[in-house]
């Protein structure tokens, strides 16, 4: 019995230690963007674009797993803002990300079904 309670509680320590930790990423080239678009256990989404010019911009959903933000965190030349929709300034910067934010989702969506068409047409290729 107390081996087993032993082993219950490391297998629970283990599973929250790596849930805690787990992540998971995929990194897109969107024109001259380079675009990081990252899942934590949880339900936290964000998605990473350094511009060309070394700006960062880092698109945060951490509420529900809904793809709806709750802030955008802006980088220029080392110093961070960041904006949620609490107040007059934040709101319709938070709105134009959103919008930034869903089309680059949609970039992705049409990055990853390439991918798929790409590996079913090389394997039919190999097929032959």
């Amino acid at each position: 019995m107390k081996i087993r309670r032993t082993l219950t509680h490391i297998l629970l320590g283990g599973a929250l230690a790596l849930g805690t930790t787990g992540c998971s990423k995929s990194m897109y080239h969107i024109g001259d963007d380079e675009v990081i678009f990252a899942t934590y256990l949880g339900g936290i989404n964000t998605l990473t674009v350094t511009k060309p010019d070394g700006r960062v911009i880092r698109y945060v959903d951490r509420l529900k797993n809904d793809l709806n933000l709750e802030a955008v965190e802006i980088t220029v030349g080392g110093n961070t803002r960041r904006y949620t929709a609490n107040n007059e300034v934040g709101r319709p910067v938070l709105e134009e990300a959103q919008r930034q934010f869903d089309a680059y989702l949609h970039q992705i969506k049409k990055a990853r079904f390439q991918s798929i068409q790409d590996s079913i047409d090389q394997a039919l290729e190999n097929l032959k």
